[in-house]
């Protein structure tokens, strides 16, 4: 069981790791368009790998800081950065897959967030909203930091609502489940969720003002896409 148990806890670093390194990829393409230098762009990518963590950390007072107490941390994201900077400058992104990693980075952070809450002695609610902080928080950062509405107010990204489902559901059945099955049943949920969202563009219900707004078409259903000329000319594009 322990050697169980150390075996958990170096998977769950190195996925830690693998995390960071997606969203620091997402910081970086966050930058494209907006002729922003070297610097600026590992701004952007510590920013967006880091900053849940870091916002979780010291909203539960938690010290040192994760990054602080393991620079690998600090080290993986610029890594990840430099790679993507320079791969990006020759090479186009595969959008889709990126994508996908990316809901397992929010898998992973969601649950890690809700976990150590926990394991703080913070009440589940508190635990919850941590889950969804950690994952979400570091792209909220990068949004602001380039100019734009974040993208989980926006109603074409199903996104803290996964992490919502994932945290809430892993407090929920804390102590009634093994730990170790629990985190990673959460973890898939999350995964499952956002794929979902990806493939089928499932969405929520937007606030409209009867008389004012136009009711959009979809709401809390699957996306069909109308080919025009302009999604063409798009899909030839990449």
């Amino acid at each position: 069981m322990i050697d169980l148990d150390i075996e958990l806890e170096r998977f769950v670093y190195f996925a830690d790791l693998f995390g960071i390194a997606v969203f620091a990829i997402t910081g970086v393409l966050a930058a494209r368009g907006k002729q922003i230098d070297l610097f600026g762009v590992m701004v952007l990518a510590l920013a967006t790998s880091l900053g849940g963590g870091t916002l979780r950390d010291l909203a539960l007072n938690a010290h040192p800081l994760i990054w602080i107490a393991d620079p690998m941390l600090i080290w993986t994201a610029v890594g990840a950065a430099l790679l993507t900077f320079g791969y990006c400058r020759f090479l186009q992104m595969p959008r889709r897959a990126l994508l996908v990693f990316d809901a397992a980075g929010l898998a992973l952070f969601a649950i890690a967030g809700a976990e150590k809450a926990m394991a703080l002695g913070f009440s589940p609610t508190i635990a919850v909203i941590m889950g969804i902080s950690t994952g979400c928080a570091g792209g909220v950062i990068r949004d602001v930091l380039t100019g734009k509405i974040p993208g989980i107010l926006q109603h074409e990204e199903f996104y803290a609502t996964c992490a919502l489902i994932g945290a809430t559901f892993y407090v929920l059945m804390h102590g009634h489940l093994d730990p170790n099955l629990l985190a990673f049943t959460s973890m898939a949920i999350i995964f499952v969720v956002r794929l979902l969202a990806i493939y089928t563009g499932l969405r929520l219900p937007v606030f409209v003002v009867a008389g004012i707004d136009r009711t959009p078409r979809r709401v809390l259903g699957f996306r069909k896409k109308r080919w025009t000329v302009r999604h063409i000319k798009q899909d030839k594009e990449s």
